[in-house]
């Protein structure tokens, strides 16, 4: 069994996924397991999946019946998921090639982390890239934590640029007890994030910077998009 499984929610992104799905095939460490979430969108996003999984047999694709947003269609991904932990990379952004194994190399080093957490490199519209450089390698309880994040001013919500155990994003979204049609469009991240902390009794934070953020894709799931940071 793969340890980790990087989920892909997929909506209208035919410029972007072939990177991102490259990012995730090049990987240095090579046990993992790819999920790619069609959410119903109306460009070729999918057809350059299957044309990825039809040479990669860790790429799975699963189809929603209909468009359920990034919230609940990251859920659909972690589902089916077959690893203990997870990576979600938006199909617009992509990841460093040793992005997995530094992960593994944390949780090997480390029993029983809950969460993992990384900094961002950002990529602007004229492809220059920056770094967050305020996270150290350390591991925290909760309380230390939630201490040290608010002291340097870094609170980010997002769920990208993080490693999570499966069981502990399923136990906590299956606890918001949302209705099926609820379709959350902004903030969903936060909405997770803190729920899940709330839950986490051990984590992990890492100074090296493996996912790159794309500041500047008007066209899928992430439209708008801003770092989402108090």
């Amino acid at each position: 069994m793969s340890q980790v499984s990087i989920i892909l929610p997929t909506y209208n992104v035919e410029k972007y996924i072939a990177k991102a799905l490259d990012s995730c095939i090049n990987q240095t460490y090579k046990d993992i397991e790819i999920i790619v979430v069609d959410d119903c969108g109306n460009d070729k996003s999918i057809d350059i999946a299957k044309e990825y999984a039809s040479k990669d047999e860790r790429i799975k694709i699963i189809h929603n019946k209909e468009n359920l947003k990034l919230l609940k269609a990251r859920y659909e991904g972690v589902k089916v998921a077959n690893s203990p932990y997870i990576m979600f990379l938006d199909p617009d952004d992509y990841l460093e090639l040793n992005a997995c194994e530094e992960c593994v190399k944390i949780l090997n080093e480390n029993n029983n982390v809950d969460l993992i957490c990384f900094d961002f490199i950002y990529i602007n519209e004229n492809n220059l890239a920056t770094k967050d450089t305020k996270l150290k390698d350390d591991i925290y309880n909760i309380d230390r934590y939630c201490s040290h994040i608010v002291s340097i001013n870094h609170i980010k919500w997002n769920l990208c640029s993080k490693i999570f155990k499966k069981e502990l994003y399923l136990q906590t979204f299956n606890s918001l007890n949302l209705n099926i049609n609820d379709k959350i469009t902004m903030a969903e991240d936060a909405l997770l994030y803190f729920f899940m902390l709330l839950n986490c009794k051990k984590i992990a934070t890492s100074s090296l910077h493996i996912y790159y953020y794309n500041c500047y894709n008007n066209d899928g799931f992430t439209n708008s998009r801003y770092l989402d940071t108090y």
